[in-house]
């Protein structure tokens, strides 16, 4: 039996925003004892809510020091380091502001921590970003009473929350390219359904349940177990880091 580690943030610990209960709660569209019964695989979940690459990369040393006994460990981070302080921005009308971890650092980062794990003869699998709904989440960080139209300048306009949070995928995709990493790519579920009201919660960049759901059935739909119950996934190319490109500059 595979034993993996999972590392990452609210949506990989299965978090969703509850619009009856007005705050955010652990959702089951993310069942992991379903996923271990039908891959034969033992997960534990190191994931936190509001993590950044950086904390995780400080979690990861200290969980490789005591050597695990442990086969693939997934990365999955992106959303909160593409986000930024948005009170902070609101101060003042200015262009110069840093998302939690600037891009440069995020592919430094995530490089670092793929090349650690390797290090250990264990295999690295990256997760793609879920989708987000630009227009909704400017809605939902206005509820903090703050001066939004000093944040819409930062901006220049409400969809480069999207875009800028799609770079962020997009290095994803570059780094399992260069590093020859496989990768799962939850983002294609949200891309092929046209009504995101299913997909993404009240707050524009957390997954639904039923998101949830369809991200696993996605996973299991593609991931093979060879003849020595090795898992296979598919690894990166040029055509898919072609088509995440445009989507940053459409």
């Amino acid at each position: 039996m595979k034993k993996v580690a999972i590392f990452g943030d609210s949506v990989s610990k299965g978090v969703i925003y509850d619009p009856k209960l007005k705050k955010y709660t652990f959702g089951n569209g993310i069942d992991f004892k379903s996923i271990e019964n039908r891959l034969n695989i033992k997960i534990d979940n190191y994931s936190k809510m509001g993590a950044t690459i950086t904390y995780g990369l400080d979690k990861l040393k200290a969980y490789l020091n005591q050597d695990p006994d442990v086969d693939i460990i997934v990365l999955e981070y992106g959303g909160n380091d593409s986000d930024f302080d948005w009170v902070e921005v609101s101060k003042n009308k200015s262009k110069d502001y840093q998302s939690k971890t600037p891009i440069d650092t995020y592919k430094k980062t995530l490089i670092e921590m793929i090349q650690l794990i390797k290090s250990k003869q264990i295999k690295p699998i990256v997760l793609t970003l879920p989708s987000i709904n630009a227009k909704r989440y400017y809605k939902w960080i206005s509820r903090l009473n703050i001066n939004m139209k000093n944040v819409l300048f930062f901006l220049g306009d409400v969809e480069h929350i999207y875009r800028y949070h799609e770079l962020y995928n997009v290095t994803i995709l570059e780094v399992a390219n260069q590093f020859n990493v496989e990768y799962i790519d939850i983002r294609k579920v949200f891309l092929k359904h046209s009504n995101d009201k299913e997909l993404i919660c009240q707050d524009g960049i957390h997954p639904t349940m039923h998101a949830e759901k369809l991200i696993v059935e996605d996973i299991i739909s593609y991931i093979k177990l060879s003849e020595n119950n090795e898992l296979v996934l598919p690894k990166t190319n040029a055509l898919n880091l072609v088509l995440y490109e445009k989507e940053v500059f459409i």
